[in-house]
């Protein structure tokens, strides 16, 4: 084969880049940053990390090396990584995290689900909230208690049990919603859903405006923090209780990376 000629090409000016690290079959999560991330001019890439033997702390545990697989597998421009796995941080742990991301990409910054939470329900001023998720019973009664930990108070929970042969992902919205809706939270101030793979970035408008109190899931916490942290990329303010104005959050979450 010959080559006859070389021509020279423009490039376009490198948007900050988003490392997601997330579970083989969650088909939720990306969609859904890359939504709420929309606009914001970062690009949004996924490392997966295969699926753990069982839905069970042992089982998210035995998955560091699959992180810190994924973590190095992701590109060296990452500006941060995003650990898009509430059980696994339960599991092994936000600073082991942090020190996993920074092993693949030293000068990454990294978020977690804890400590998205926790800067979530803060800007809401919430501090009792109410503990949705489709987990263990031995992995939601061990996030209740880094909320405790943290200063949270969980007054009550809801367990999403999923049929056996399914991940959280199958889960159809409209059960989500009426799961929530109806149940006796009690006393709270907010409501965390709690897993990157339930599909619930349509559901939280609705159930703000019903309930009268904050809901924040995952995806829309990790977004948040991703948007602290690249403060450039941030259009929406502070969202409190009883703020009017609040933005709303009907996104489009058809879109995939391919």
């Amino acid at each position: 084969m010959q080559i006859s000629s070389t021509v020279s090409v423009a490039v376009g000016t490198a948007r900050p880049m988003v490392g997601l690290l997330g579970l083989g079959e969650d088909r939720v999560v990306v969609g859904e940053m890359d939504a709420y991330l929309s606009g914001e001019g970062v690009e949004v890439v996924a490392s997966r990390v295969g699926m753990p033997v069982a839905f069970t702390l042992d089982g998210f545990r035995s998955m560091d090396e699959a992180f810190l697989r994924g973590a190095k597998s992701l590109s060296r421009r990452c500006a941060l990584v995003a650990v898009a796995c509430a059980s696994a941080a339960v599991a092994i742990g936000p600073a082991r995290f942090s020190e996993m991301v920074k092993e693949g990409i030293p000068e990454a910054e990294v978020v977690e689900p804890i400590t998205a939470y926790l800067e979530s329900l803060d800007d809401r001023s919430v501090k009792r909230i109410a503990l949705v998720t489709p987990y263990a019973i031995e992995t939601h009664a061990a996030l209740s208690e880094l909320f405790e930990e943290r200063g949270v108070t969980v007054s009550s929970g809801l367990r999403l049990q999923v049929p056996e042969g399914h991940v959280p992902s199958d889960v159809a919205p409209a059960s989500i919603l009426d799961a929530v809706r109806h149940a006796d939270h009690g006393e709270v101030e907010g409501i965390v859903i709690s897993c990157t793979a339930l599909p619930t970035a349509h559901l939280l408008d609705d159930l703000e405006a019903e309930l009268q109190i904050p809901v924040v899931s995952t995806n829309l916490a990790l977004s948040e923090s991703i948007t602290r942290r690249l403060g450039d990329l941030s259009r929406r303010p502070a969202v409190h209780p009883g703020d009017t104005n609040r933005p709303s959050r009907q996104l489009d979450v058809g879109r995939r990376h391919t």
